[in-house]
């Protein structure tokens, strides 16, 4: 519960810390290419990290941004603000059905989390918005702390939120320290 608690913290400081530079733009018409992501790409086997599978682009947790981002094309909506635990921007790209986070370090940015918005996709293993519990355990393993349904492979976490035992969001994090 503990390493929950410090995961939900460090998630809070890289998105929820926008002082008043904050930009919205949402984008005209965005590109389908990644709006249309399906399951029908084979996904990405990583020995060190989960891996978020949008067609056939492979979305690793601390991954530089700018080259995923120039393969996902024309996001829908963009946000931005000023980042809490890195200096620079943290910026947040909005494609159909999920949500990809950055954070700055060195002039680059890199991947700090996708979050899965509805059932229309689902992770390499088939776990998708409205799955069961026992759909998560059976692919992923029982829970270290029951009702916790965190993953650490690597540098990354893959969190299921479940209730009534349903999955109602699931979000891959990059674990930066």
């Amino acid at each position: 519960m503990k390493k929950f608690a410090i995961l939900f913290v460090a998630m809070l400081i890289l998105v929820g810390c926008g002082g008043s530079d904050e930009k919205a733009t949402p984008s005209a018409g965005g590109d389908t290419k990644a709006a249309d992501a399906t399951n029908a790409a084979a996904p990405v086997e990583s020995k060190d990290a989960y891996v978020f599978q949008s067609g056939d682009v492979a979305i690793a947790m601390n991954a530089e941004a700018a080259p995923i981002l120039e393969k996902l094309g024309k996001e829908d909506s963009y946000f931005e603000s000023e980042s809490c635990a890195f200096k620079g921007l943290d910026k947040e790209y909005t494609y159909g059905s999920f949500i990809l986070k950055t954070y700055p370090m060195d002039d680059k940015d890199y991947v700090s989390s996708i979050e899965i918005k509805d059932d229309l996709i689902s992770t390499p293993e088939g776990i998708s918005i409205g799955s069961s519990a026992a759909d998560v355990a059976k692919a992923y393993g029982e829970p270290a702390t029951a009702g916790n349904y965190s993953y650490t492979k690597g540098d990354s976490t893959l969190m299921f939120v479940v209730k009534d035992d349903a999955v109602t969001s699931i979000q891959y994090m990059a674990i930066t320290e």
